[in-house]
């Protein structure tokens, strides 16, 4: 039995970690079914089999994997069928545009979403994020919003994106693999969190569409925040 340990919200349906949309996406890439453990921020003990207290955890049988990467990477050793990474250059470079790309769109998602990320958790999750992010931030949550600032920003930083995907359906070529997913979890993230901040219409907007519909065929819709 496949157990995913991920991030909810007070709705343990409404689940918005970008971490663990990737492993979602990968698993559905995979054609492997898997059952929800849907945790709080605060909820640390189930995590203990994995020596560490951060989402996403996938326990497989007796394996236990952390980290979104290293769970992609343990996917592909263990269900070589419909590879993620690949071997080689192959797994590097779909690490790279992980690291480049990923950093340039997260930062104007949290000016966007951490204002939704605070209004759909628990009471006791909100004091754990706005004492850690704050800390993090090195600022109050309210000073560091900004929305429309996070679409403007956001908008700028998807035109690599939506330059390579006007040439080809999906990141990785004519069908999607683990660098779709790496980067996808952060538009899943903002779309469980009730909005969609990128241009709709847009090459990236079809492209997170083809997703969403593989996804929601295989697993069926996905919860939203109101």
């Amino acid at each position: 039995m496949r157990e995913l340990f991920e991030l909810c919200g007070s709705d343990p349906h409404v689940l918005f970690s970008p971490y663990c949309w990737r492993v979602r996406l990968a698993l559905q890439h995979k054609g492997l079914t898997f059952s929800s453990r849907p945790l709080n921020f605060t909820d640390k003990a189930p995590l203990a089999c994995s020596g560490q207290t951060l989402v996403p955890v996938l326990r497989d049988g007796e394996q236990v994997v952390h980290d979104s990467v290293a769970i992609f990477a343990y996917l592909d050793r263990a269900y070589p069928e419909h590879p993620l990474l690949g071997d080689g250059v192959a797994a590097t470079r779909a690490r790279l545009l992980e690291k480049v790309v990923f950093q340039s769109l997260r930062m104007p998602l949290l000016k966007i979403l951490v204002p939704r990320v605070h209004a759909v958790i628990t009471e006791a999750d909100q004091a754990y994020f706005r004492s850690t992010r704050e800390k993090a931030l090195g600022m109050s949550l309210e000073a560091f919003a900004d929305p429309q600032a996070g679409e403007q920003a956001l908008r700028q930083a998807l035109q690599p994106l939506e330059t390579w995907l006007t040439e080809q359906p999906y990141l990785d070529g004519e069908a999607p693999a683990g660098s779709d997913y790496l980067i996808a979890g952060l538009l899943f993230w903002a779309w469980c969190l009730g909005t969609q901040p990128w241009g709709e219409g847009t090459a990236v907007d079809q492209w997170f569409q083809r997703l969403l519909t593989r996804y929601e065929a295989q697993y069926g819709p996905v919860q939203r925040a109101l």
